[in-house]
């Protein structure tokens, strides 16, 4: 919970410590800064705090909710990514948005295999525990 706590905080105070000046970019601290960590980080715990209720007998309505937050973190978490884009310049803005097409290639085929080798693993097991329990 504090790890997540920390990073939603870090990504969110990010937002407000890049800005744009004649000679390009610049990162100066704002007074949002404080605010929006603050912000970010409450946020994660309020969303592990639903996950532990859920986990402890959440009936299908706290289901239907942690799916809604979920999915509302997942758009906040990409609006903060794209958000930056707004400080490149036009004429790189295309390299930019293409390098983060492949980057998102690359972690959504990584994701999947991270997924495809827990499932393996879990079936492994459960077909250790079958024949182990057959004897």
């Amino acid at each position: 919970m504090i790890s997540t706590a920390l990073a939603f905080g870090g990504m969110m105070g990010s937002l407000g410590v890049a800005g744009r000046d004649a000679d390009g970019l610049k990162f100066s601290f704002h007074w949002s800064v404080p605010l929006l960590f603050v912000v970010g980080a409450a946020v994660a715990v309020w969303f592990w705090q639903l996950i532990f209720r859920f986990d402890s007998g959440g009936d299908a309505r706290l289901r239907g909710r942690l799916k809604w937050v979920s999915a509302a973190l997942l758009l906040g978490s990409v609006g903060c990514f794209l958000f930056p884009l707004r400080l490149v310049s036009p004429e790189k803005r295309m390299e930019v948005i293409l390098g983060m097409g492949m980057a998102l290639v690359v972690l959504s085929f990584m994701g999947w295999l991270i997924y495809q080798t827990i499932r393996w693993v879990e079936s492994a097991s459960r077909a250790e525990e079958e024949r182990t329990d057959d004897r």
